[in-house]
């Protein structure tokens, strides 16, 4: 599966798969000059909706009733950015109770789960349940003193953006965490809501454009332009077409 990141996010955020199945067969020519394979692990509390952002991603949709991730589970969609190609291998994850120091505890406890050697992370947390935060942000500390983090990008995304209340969101609490990631964290920060497909397409063209920063490739001025994203739409006249 092919997405342009560029054109869903003019196309209103807007994905559709192939109903016979096929897995990305393009039909035409990608503008895409070459193809690099980027290592994305999602991370978060239990319940905070890291996996329907995948899959509203990956596959367009969204299932209200809550299954626990028990297991590994990784997507490989491919998608383009500033006309370069990018084939993504995400792995979703259960709740891991802490992230490994080293590769003899991430052998021991975390074996496949590719946690030390990924080329980017992502940190989701539940809007609505700000104490989510929390794990993501003892977390972090882990990832850090773990290994090093130069050039390793690592996004926050704060899932649940349907849920959060006026009251939420003008609490002292709420501004310390925005504050906290973006001024002291000096990573990216994109709030979305998995179950109307807003604005997750932003979480990953900003986790592209953190990985292109960081490769010290500049993004064509489309690209730089942000624009805000709305829900899903079946308009069968308002839809991406996958390369």
């Amino acid at each position: 599966m092919n997405l342009d990141l560029d054109y869903l996010e003019r196309r209103a955020g807007v994905t559709i798969t192939n109903d016979n199945g096929d897995s990305g067969t393009k039909e035409e020519e990608s503008p895409a000059d070459s193809l690099d394979r980027v290592k994305v692990v999602f991370l978060g509390a239990p319940a905070v909706g890291k996996s329907s952002i995948i899959r509203q991603f990956v596959w367009s949709e969204f299932f209200d009733e809550y299954k626990p991730t028990e297991r590994r589970e990784t997507f490989y969609p491919s998608v383009v950015l500033a006309d370069r190609l990018y084939e993504l291998k995400i792995t979703d994850l259960p709740t891991i109770p802490y992230f490994p120091v080293n590769t003899h505890l991430e052998w021991a406890d975390f074996r496949y789960y590719g946690l030390r050697s990924a080329t980017a992370y992502v940190l989701v947390f539940d809007l609505s349940n700000q104490d989510t935060f929390q794990y993501i942000r003892t977390l972090r500390e882990q990832i850090y003193e773990a290994r090093d983090m130069r050039g390793v990008p690592l996004l926050v995304v704060g899932n649940k953006q349907d849920k959060l209340s006026t009251l939420v969101a003008s609490s002292t609490r709420y501004r310390d965490i925005v504050n906290l990631v973006r001024k002291h964290w000096r990573c990216g920060y994109v709030e979305c809501s998995a179950r109307f497909n807003c604005r997750v397409v932003q979480v990953f063209r900003e986790l592209m454009k953190n990985i292109q920063s960081v490769e010290g490739r500049s993004l064509s001025p489309t690209a730089t332009q942000s624009q805000p994203l709305r829900s899903h739409s079946r308009d069968n006249n308002d839809k991406c077409v996958l390369l």
